[in-house]
């Protein structure tokens, strides 16, 4: 008898719970047909100028039946000088991006939510055309965006709304007679998309280990071309009519976030700050990070006494320093969550302390074996429900590490040279990116809800909530059904 057959014969009770009674086969293939439909990504128009700084809202015009993705398209250019764009220069771009339906504000979300989302959110495969698409690197690096327009940068900045991610969600436009969908986008200005330190640190330089350059990277950086390409569905006559003429009520995912606060530096592991949140509605989790206060950030190296330069104060024959950037140096830290702490002793005091407080600032290996790490400032935290503990208080790596591992597709990378591991994840859902509901705890029933964190560095802490909710759309128009 052949091994196969043996295998076929070797039948017992226990097999009845997985063979007996089939109900599929593996060997016929089953498909189903689908309704007749058709995609196109159509341009839209801007009102308004739409320039560095500025905000500008978006009519979608009514060119198909339902609308799904959503991308902004522009190119940077500098002009009279080179620039240094900031880290991620595609979602830096985007200060804020809200959808309106009828005048009434659905969703809002913030290029540090973007930053977030996609970090956690990314499969592996994806991330270095991702990369490609916001003018962003694996180093958290500035981006050398040189004279010239043949030297400009497109960037492909995709939006994150309910029905951008998933098409079953597509907003039906053929619903809504009576009301407009608008887009509003706030731009960020041109002293936030660059970095304006006195040196300043490409991934180019880093990658080839090109010294410091005396000069920074200071031109004028231009917006050109922005536009907003929407993909519209075209129905075929019947489920066209269908959709026109029917109600509809869609289960949606929104983000809250009701402003960044000041935290101040605990004076223990064991010390916990108070946090208050303002949510609402059922949440499937909560992310949180902080983000070092460019007024206050400082990195130290060596061992004490420490003297203290600013950045850009040169004085090669100094072995131990104090390093201490500034407000305008604060630009290229906007999605960097971490402390900013070094782990290894400056070994070499001939280097130029000008270099190596550059060094400190671009959040990069130094060459002379002075090392950034990367450490999530949450030490500790908790979350506390009318005054009751909802978890015994965890560890910071319990938060950036083992509950993004166990909810979402990645984990945002921990290494020495990466900012992204001060991300903090609580999920009540088992499956937080998914549309299926899995978990949720409804923040409206809530009295007084507060996060309790201990953090190791004065920083700004920023807590979003993702919430869901109902959008109903009947008689030409449509609205949440449940308000804050």
């Amino acid at each position: 008898m052949g091994g196969g057959l043996l295998q076929l014969v070797a039948y017992g009770a226990q097999d009845v719970y997985l063979t007996g009674n089939p109900q599929i086969t593996f060997f016929k293939v089953v498909y189903r047909r689908h309704t007749n439909f058709a995609m196109e990504s159509i341009e839209q128009s801007f009102n308004g100028n739409p320039s560095l700084g500025s905000r500008v809202s978006v009519l979608i015009t009514r060119n198909g039946d339902l609308i799904n993705r959503v991308y902004f398209k522009a190119t940077f250019q500098a002009k009279t000088e080179n620039v240094a764009l900031v880290p991620y220069a595609g979602l830096r771009l985007l200060k804020n991006v809200e959808l309106e339906i009828g005048g009434q504000r659905i969703d809002k979300h913030y290029s540090e939510w973007l930053y977030i989302w996609n970090e956690l959110s990314m499969p592996a495969g994806k991330k270095d055309g991702y990369l490609n698409m916001v003018c962003g690197n694996e180093l958290n690096a500035c981006t050398l965006l040189e004279d010239g327009a043949e030297n400009s940068r497109d960037i492909y900045v995709p939006l994150e709304f309910w029905f951008c991610r998933n098409v079953g969600l597509a907003l039906p436009l053929i619903a809504l007679q009576y009301h407009e969908v608008k887009v509003n986008i706030e731009f960020a200005s041109e002293t936030e998309m660059k970095d304006m330190k006195a040196y300043n640190f490409t991934a180019e330089q880093i990658v080839e280990g090109t010294p410091t350059g005396n000069d920074s990277y200071d031109g004028t950086l231009e917006l050109v071309q922005p536009q907003l390409w929407v993909d519209y569905i075209f129905l075929d006559t019947d489920e066209r009519r269908r959709f026109a003429q029917l109600s509809h009520e869609y289960l949606i995912e929104q983000l809250q976030f009701t402003g960044s606060e000041k935290i101040s530096k605990s004076a223990s592991v064991d010390s916990l700050r108070s946090v208050r949140l303002n949510f609402n509605h059922p949440c499937k989790e909560l992310i949180w990070v902080i983000r070092p206060d460019p007024e206050t950030f400082s990195t130290t190296t060596g061992t004490g006494p420490l003297t203290k330069l600013g950045v850009g104060e040169a004085d090669p024959t100094i072995e131990n320093t104090f390093f201490r950037s500034n407000g305008i140096a604060s630009a290229p830290f906007w999605n960097n969550f971490t402390d900013n702490s070094f782990n290894e002793y400056v070994s070499s005091p001939s280097e130029s302390t000008k270099e190596l407080a550059a060094d400190a600032t671009a959040g990069a290996p130094d060459k002379k074996g002075s090392v950034f790490a990367s450490k999530n400032p949450c030490q500790k935290a908790k979350l506390q429900l009318n005054g009751n503990d909802r978890f015994s208080d965890r560890e910071g790596s319990y938060f950036s590490i083992v509950q993004p591992y166990q909810h979402h597709e990645n984990t945002p990378v921990i290494n020495e040279s990466a900012t992204a591991s001060g991300i903090n994840v609580y999920s009540f859902a088992l499956k937080p990116e998914e549309h299926q509901p899995s978990g949720t705890l409804n923040m409206s029933r809530i009295d007084s809800a507060h996060l309790q964190i201990s953090s190791k560095v004065d920083g700004i802490i920023s807590v979003y909530a993702v919430n869901y909710n109902v959008l109903r759309i009947l008689s030409g128009m449509g609205g949440l059904a449940y308000s804050n």
